[in-house]
């Protein structure tokens, strides 16, 4: 390893030293500041994701430049499994939970059936009873069964305090890890698996003569002109700010996705294409309109624009074949000359 690569503990304080020599090392590679990357060069400083130290290392010795799609490819390669990881253990977590709360359910429910057992042969022995002794023996012995019976209706109730709580914190963990799963972290759109899943349910419930819909392809205009001018940490808020236009602009199950570096991806359900183009001009003239400037010294970015590509679903027509159409508008938009909205042919 190139850099100072000593294993950390899990500590606070060896957390902080990672985190010491993280950030340098990010902005000496010109490493944009996201989520996804903290925890790439975190567990690069950190050395303890088998392959990950090997495969940086490789890149910095040929001086290759860690650009939005190579750092993209790291993260899915090397940290994807850790998601999977952690979405696995909350569910073991859970099931367990479960398990125990089903067996103490168990154990309590035979418990009652003594005790309903002791109460008839309570009954049974009263009318048999020849002396007022034999009646307070009995009486006692149901006492005693009924005082057992309290404390373990009363255990069975601090158990399921307690894993009432843990159900919940693990209901909260395992929503966690589902929204990670599904979401940009740069952006907080939905990611591309996230926008295939959402386009696979929207076609197989759609007829394209009744109720179509379209996808829409999204580019921003000359965004390497923004990173070579500004920096990719500028660069990111450009792309957070197109995203917030697109989240802005959409409604009920319309999707909004990161398809990957500053391209972006919008499924619209139940629209026409002549109303796709309709929104889609009104995005790109929102964004075309706005002034964005560094937070620091207030300079202009420069006019940011977006180029954007239609198309509807065909009768019988493959989604990949539809998205195609749709990156192909997208092509014309770009080659007519940028910020602006091509609709396929349908």
């Amino acid at each position: 390893m190139q850099e100072t690569s000593a294993k950390m503990g899990s500590g606070v304080n060896e957390s902080a030293e990672t985190l010491r020599i993280v950030l340098p090392l990010m902005t000496r590679y010109r490493i944009p500041a996201s989520p996804e990357n903290y925890t790439i060069w975190f567990h690069y400083v950190a050395d303890d994701i088998p392959g990950l130290n090997p495969y940086i290392d490789n890149l910095l010795e040929q001086k290759s430049p860690f650009t939005a799609e190579v750092n993209e490819h790291i993260y899915k390669q090397f940290l994807s499994e850790h998601d999977l990881q952690k979405a696995e253990r909350v569910s073991k977590s859970l099931a367990s939970a479960l398990t125990e709360t089903t067996s103490a359910l168990r154990h309590t429910g035979s418990e009652a059936d003594h005790y309903q057992n002791v109460l008839s042969s309570f009954d049974k022995s009263c009318g048999s009873a020849q002396s007022l002794t034999d009646v307070f023996d009995l009486l006692s012995s149901v006492l005693k069964e009924t005082q057992s019976m309290q404390q373990s209706m009363k255990r069975l109730q601090q158990d399921f305090i307690v894993k009432s709580d843990d159900l919940d914190k693990l209901k909260q963990e395992l929503e966690q890890v589902r929204k990670q799963a599904s979401t940009d972290a740069l952006t907080g759109l939905h990611n591309r698996m996230t926008f295939f899943n959402s386009l696979e349910a929207v076609d197989t419930e759609s007829d394209p003569l009744s109720n179509p819909y379209c996808v829409v392809m999204i580019d921003i205009d000359n965004f390497k002109r923004v990173n070579d001018t500004f920096g990719h940490l500028v660069g990111d808020k450009v792309i957070r700010f197109v995203a917030d236009s697109l989240r802005q602009s959409i409604k009920g199950r319309d999707c909004a996705a990161r398809y990957g570096g500053e391209e972006y991806a919008l499924m619209l359900p139940d629209t026409h294409l002549g109303n796709a183009v309709i929104l889609c001009n009104k995005i790109r003239e929102h964004i075309a309109k706005t002034n964005l400037v560094r937070s620091g010294t207030k300079e202009s970015l420069g006019q940011i624009t977006i180029s954007a590509g239609i198309a509807q679903k065909r009768s019988g027509e493959g989604r990949m074949d539809l998205l195609a159409r749709a990156d192909k508008a997208l092509y014309l938009s770009k080659e007519r000359g940028r910020n602006r909205v091509t609709a396929a042919e349908e």
